[in-house]
């Protein structure tokens, strides 16, 4: 022990033996009840133990007495039944994931075009906020969130496209950072702040002034922050999809290419087409339709993401490959339909999921800890469901 005797004794401390004799005590009073078992653990991972110098004691006392075996158990005896069941318990299995049903009246009519991949993704992340009306609260005293840095890089874009519609500035960082600096100037306090989203930001925008030109290429003006909507016709009444979109160009030979600025990582190319990630081609359907504001209906030639991470690379342009655009805001529309005379049905349930091609939109789930991913996600993977 790190403290000797005379150390323990001027401390007032007691003695290692008065440990052992109030252990010898405990144990003297508790062999006089009238039924004593003692047992031992006869292999401890896997090596088989020596019995505790007490129970060698008794044996060779009792021994003396002539009686050997007076602590030997008979097959008889339920010791080690007892032992299994010490720590067994009754089956348990995990209740199913949430499937509420709500009546047709509660469910809403109106979502915008980024609420749809959830809606296809976790149907019960619709049912929680847009049903149930359950805001997520911020974090008491956490770092600023990511949205916030999103915001702050939406808001600088913006203000960029609104002062220069047309003919771009001679320095086009120093105006991306004097609309970038208001809303940075609200976290300065922040460590990460002033190391990482100042310095993420300016990277982008020397990227970004690198390649504006060349979109606007062809452009006879450049509109964000744009509004629209789309009636649409489903069983239990119409439907609004509502949008606001990043940006749009308007081309000088007619024609738009709308474009969704991402702070994180674009999707990719096949969830677009197959209709898992179906933000652009839905804005691209509004715009067809004549359905942003200020903005003629015409045919969209292009639809992009910008990744305006900061990091390496700092920005990147990904367009949507495909060979006929309005086909895809056509047949992405259609599926749209489709779900929502699915959900228009009160028999279907705003079930929560976790489906393998979406496993991206798990990651901001607000609403896992109430459709208690936690305890029935591993049932479903075993079972094969997603």
């Amino acid at each position: 022990p790190w403290l000797n005797r005379p150390m323990l004794a001027a401390l007032g401390l007691p003695q290692p033996e008065t440990r052992i004799g109030d252990s010898a005590h405990d144990f003297v009073q508790l062999l006089g009840a009238r039924n004593v078992y003692l047992t031992r653990a006869a292999k401890r991972d896997g090596a088989p133990t020596v019995p505790s110098r007490w129970l060698l004691r008794f044996e060779a006392v009792l021994a003396g007495l002539g009686l050997p075996d007076a602590f030997r158990g008979t097959a008889a005896e339920p010791w080690l039944g007892w032992a299994r069941n010490q720590k067994a318990l009754p089956e348990h299995r995990p209740r199913a994931a949430p499937s509420p049903r709500p009546p047709t009246s509660a469910r809403p009519r109106k979502l915008s075009v980024t609420r749809i991949e959830h809606w296809m993704a976790n149907p019960y992340a619709i049912f929680a906020r847009d049903i149930l009306r359950l805001e997520p609260m911020p974090a008491l005293g956490g770092p600023p969130e990511a949205s916030v840095r999103g915001q702050i890089i939406h808001d600088a874009l913006h203000g960029f496209a609104a002062a220069y519609p047309a003919a771009l500035p001679d320095d086009i960082v120093a105006q991306l950072l004097a609309n970038a600096e208001a809303g940075l100037a609200r976290l300065a306090a922040h460590p990460r702040v002033a190391a990482f989203w100042r310095p993420r930001f300016a990277r982008f925008a020397e990227w970004f002034a690198a390649s504006e030109p060349a979109r606007r290429i062809g452009v006879a003006r450049t509109v964000s922050e744009l509004r629209g909507s789309l009636a649409l016709e489903a069983p239990a009444g119409p439907f609004l999809l509502t949008a606001r979109a990043d940006r749009i160009d308007l081309l000088k030979a007619g024609g738009l290419i709308i474009t969704d600025y991402k702070t994180g990582k674009p999707p990719g190319n096949a969830r677009v087409i197959e209709g898992t990630a179906p933000q652009l081609p839905l804005e691209a359907a509004i715009a067809a339709a004549g359905g942003f504001e200020g903005v003629t209906a015409g045919a969209v030639f292009g639809l992009r993401f910008i990744a305006a991470t900061g990091g390496e690379p700092p920005g990147a342009e990904q367009p949507v490959a495909t060979e006929d655009i309005a086909r895809l805001a056509a047949d992405t529309l259609a599926g749209l339909q489709r779900l929502i005379a699915l959900f228009d049905d009160p028999a279907t349930p705003y079930a929560a999921l976790r489906r393998g091609s979406f496993a991206a939109s798990y990651r901001y789930d607000d609403y896992a800890h109430l459709a208690r991913i936690a305890e029935w996600s591993l049932l479903a993977e075993v079972s094969g469901d997603e």
